[in-house]
């Protein structure tokens, strides 16, 4: 359940934050390296099995493509976040950007489960839509949709990054995720709960 305040009976249990937390920094990185170095790669051996995707690298309008899909991305990331947090509390969210960081965030305190959906919806949703692109699309297209994908899984390394860590919390929790910095709360046993 989300709720507009903080309810009772709940203890600070820690905070994420990407811009001042050294630990966490250096471990979102990580993840985003890998999470870029690894489908690159990827993209790389299929160029040189398919002649017509490495001829497209070649072709000026691919790379216009590919710098509008990236410039598009971001903002779509973030309005997917806005939009799930939206759906599951009915409180609309805040929009910021900062470099290097854009964020979707609310004062809203959600459960585990709505934040993990919420973290996970963007790198899901245009997953699936970028995967089904590269399907239906002639070879042609592979760079800027695959450059474009690599930017969804990237791009997501924090909101992977947070779901991961709260999937291995114990507890019931709450967050408050207001973009930049997120809180969790742990509800805490009652007298009688712990007898």
């Amino acid at each position: 359940m989300n709720y507009r305040e903080l309810p009772g009976g709940y203890r600070y249990a820690g905070t994420m934050d990407f811009t001042r937390n050294k630990k966490q920094i250096v471990a979102l990185l990580k993840v985003a390296v890998a999470l870029t170095v690894i489908p690159f790669v990827v993209g790389v051996a299929v160029s040189f099995l398919r002649p017509q995707v490495m001829a497209s690298v070649r072709d000026w309008r691919m790379w216009l493509w590919m710098a509008l899909m990236l410039i598009t991305y971001i903002p779509l990331h973030e309005l997917t976040h806005g939009a799930v947090m939206f759906a599951l509390s009915g409180v609309p969210p805040t929009y910021g950007f900062k470099l290097p960081y854009a964020w979707a965030g609310s004062t809203v305190w959600f459960d585990r489960r709505s934040h993990v959906i919420t973290a996970l919806a963007p790198v899901v949703v245009w997953g699936v839509v970028l995967q089904a692109l590269l399907f239906a699309l002639p070879e042609k297209w592979f760079w800027p949709l695959w450059i474009a994908q690599i930017s969804n899984l990237s791009g997501s390394a924090g909101d992977i990054y947070c779901a991961w860590a709260l999937l291995r919390m114990d507890g019931d929790l709450l967050i408050q995720d207001t973009g930049v910095r997120m809180r969790i709360m742990k509800r805490q046993p009652t007298e009688d709960s712990s007898r």
